[in-house]
């Protein structure tokens, strides 16, 4: 599995790990319970962490694209932590584009990314 997903319900976090390519049924496993956690709270902080990426099913767009404009207002904070180069820039484009408060964490600041989200 390229997605491995945790939620914590007492600081309202949920967080992915991405490693490798990911595919529709890697998508539907985090997806899924990140909607019923979405549900349950109303409104999340969410992490993601992105240790290697090497695409995605293109099948997964449009549903990809229909969980974020239902639940992006529904996401208060966003953490992204990677070593990636172009995941910064991307984290920081999107994050003047959406409600969310958007940080970007290197993979060496992992701990400091958890403190701060947890925090926020």
């Amino acid at each position: 599995m390229s997605i491995e997903y945790h939620e914590n319900d007492s600081t309202r976090v949920a967080e992915v790990i991405v490693r490798g390519k990911i595919t529709m049924e890697d998508y539907t496993a985090a997806v899924d319970p990140m909607q019923a956690f979405i549900d349950r709270h109303g409104t999340v902080k969410f992490m993601e962490v992105i240790e290697s990426f090497q695409g995605f099913d293109p099948s997964m767009l449009w549903p990809g694209i229909k969980f974020d404009w239902q639940n992006i207002p529904k996401i208060s904070h966003v953490a992204v932590v990677s070593d990636l180069g172009w995941i910064g820039p991307m984290s920081k484009a999107a994050g003047a584009v959406i409600s969310s408060q958007v940080r970007f964490f290197g993979m060496e600041d992992l701990d400091e990314a958890r403190d701060w989200i947890a925090s926020a």
